[in-house]
């Protein structure tokens, strides 16, 4: 809370307005771009502010293979921060960051 930061996972899926003849139904499946932590500064101030994103995904290719679910071992369930660094953690990989930048300082594949 002192940091004014919010990190949530979440899963972006986005739909091509250009696949239908008129505005999409309310119901129409996007396709899958991107997965990770985002990160967010909080203020009165300014609101609410996306600083950057962590994603354990580096072949932007898996999304276009995914289909309709997308289900990965490497997709961002948890996060926390310890000092200044931000931990991403998935099935598939620990990653730590720093907090001032969001540059990677190390990644560390799970069994």
């Amino acid at each position: 809370r002192e940091r004014n930061l919010l990190v949530i996972p979440i899963t972006v899926a986005e739909v091509d307005e250009d696949d239908y003849a008129s505005t999409p139904p309310d119901n129409a499946y996007g396709e899958y771009v991107d997965q990770g932590a985002y990160v967010f500064s909080v203020s009165r101030e300014d609101g609410i502010e996306l600083r950057g994103r962590v994603t354990h995904i580096d072949d932007p290719e898996t999304f276009l293979k995914s289909g309709y679910y997308f289900e990965s071992d490497l997709f961002v369930e948890r996060s926390l921060y310890i000092e200044e660094s931000l931990y991403t953690i998935s099935r598939g990989m620990l990653k730590v960051n720093s907090l001032a930048d969001l540059t990677e300082i190390a990644s560390v594949p799970l069994p």
